[in-house]
């Protein structure tokens, strides 16, 4: 598996990985039209890559195969599992055909250390309690702070 930094060019994998994470159940919530109307939703990609957004795609076989983020958001225009300021949210998306491979772990384990060099304090995120990625979360060291909404905001602690 190569991993490598999330650039500028990777934002249409991105857009795909964002709608992964939306409908994470199979559910088709969102296709990305809606997720372009959506200025909640919208603002984990708008206007990528801005100069603290920082990333990982991570590549199997010379093909893309899963993704993680994270960028800083905004009391006034914030994400789902905000919580300061200075606190980078993260998003995180797997394709399909490559779950079950360890993307998901590799590309997260990637972006905590890259906001660990980065001098971050804290790492974010929303997921819904069902998810079976908040299992990956809470063995990395994420740890449930609030509900917003259906969804549990967990913090990480670097």
């Amino acid at each position: 598996m190569l991993l490598r930094p999330a650039t500028a060019d990777d934002f249409p994998f991105l857009t795909a990985m964002l709608l992964e994470a939306c409908n994470w159940d199979g559910t088709p919530w969102y296709d990305e039209a809606k997720a372009r109307a959506d200025d909640h939703a919208w603002r984990y990609l708008a206007d990528w890559q801005r100069g603290t957004d920082f990333g990982v795609v991570a590549e199997l076989d010379g093909s893309p195969a899963g993704a993680a983020w994270a960028r800083l958001l905004t009391a006034d225009r914030p994400g789902y599992g905000y919580v300061a300021d200075d606190v980078p949210e993260l998003t995180l998306g797997v394709a399909p055909g490559f779950r079950r491979r360890g993307v998901a772990r590799a590309v997260l384990s990637e972006v905590i250390a890259q906001a660990r060099t980065a001098s971050y304090s804290r790492l974010s995120l929303s997921v819904d309690p069902d998810n079976p990625a908040r299992k990956l979360y809470e063995s990395l060291g994420f740890r449930k702070v609030s509900v917003v909404g259906t969804s549990d905001t967990m913090v990480l602690d670097l």
